[in-house]
């Protein structure tokens, strides 16, 4: 019996993405900055998924500590994100990435590498 023919890798399969290279899962205390350096170097050059449990709320900087918003106000903290279940971004080896919740949600960093020059 012969093995039907190999599919080859196409990002037409909806959603579908190869195994990360590097993951990390994280577990935040409340109101605690949290950072995790990105493995590699500078001319590496990552997709960065991001997960986190179900409804709860948290935060990653990039290179500069991650901030809670204050009540009643406008922040604006400078290369910061709220992270929402499956957020993807790009990040290079060596970025130091930081995280803050107001409550201890767990939090998954799945790392692709889309560049190595």
């Amino acid at each position: 019996m012969a093995l039907a023919p190999v599919t080859p890798y196409a990002e037409n399969f909806d959603g579908c993405q190869p195994f990360s290279n590097t993951s990390v899962n994280i577990l935040l205390a409340a109101s605690t900055d949290l950072s995790w350096t990105v493995p590699g170097t500078a001319t590496q050059l990552y997709r960065a998924r991001f997960s986190i449990s179900t409804s709860a709320d948290a935060f990653v900087c990039n290179g500069a500590t991650a901030q809670v918003p204050v009540s009643n106000t406008v922040t604006s903290t400078p290369n910061q994100q709220r992270i929402d279940d499956g957020l993807c971004l790009y990040v290079k080896g060596g970025d130091v990435l930081h995280f803050i919740s107001t409550t201890t949600p767990q939090v998954g960093v799945s790392l692709l590498l889309v560049q190595n020059s």
